[in-house]
């Protein structure tokens, strides 16, 4: 009988362990940064803030072309340089017994734009980096012409 439950246990570890590793699909964090209430789009020389994107519906527009059910993993190459970056800032969730939030943004995540349409994504302590199309690369170069 220990064996048995020994053998079952053993087989639940290695099939949990195995699916551990599939959250690596970009779509999965599109309400994480669709909750965004700023993106800031960031130079790469100065690492000063070039524009701010607060409106609403500009937010939704920008998540949308993101199109991130298309971003495939990859592993940045060598010569990949940085053409800038995006942070997205929300105010922190509202907790039992809290009626407001003071107002105060925090950061939730960054995209960094590499050419060779290349980016790196860093959300919840977890950095990716995933090869988008054309028209997404396109679209965020646009915000550092």
């Amino acid at each position: 009988m220990k064996k048995i439950f020994i053998t079952l246990v053993a087989i639940l570890a290695l099939l949990c362990g195995c699916q551990a590793n599939e959250n690596t699909n970009a779509s999965d964090y599109g309400d994480d940064i669709s909750k965004a209430q700023e993106i800031a789009v960031i130079s790469p020389d100065t690492e000063e803030v070039i524009d701010t994107i607060t409106d609403t519906e500009e937010i939704e527009d920008f998540v949308s072309a993101l199109n991130l059910d298309q971003w495939e993993l990859k592993t940045l190459p060598d010569e990949a340089a940085e053409i800038g970056s995006f942070g997205f800032a929300q105010e922190e969730t509202i907790k039992l017994g809290q009626t407001d939030t003071d107002g105060t943004l925090y950061d939730i995540a960054t995209i960094t734009l590499y050419n060779g349409s290349y980016i790196s994504f860093e959300i919840g302590g977890f950095d990716m980096t995933f090869e988008v199309n054309e028209d997404t690369a396109d679209y965020l170069n646009g915000y550092f012409e």
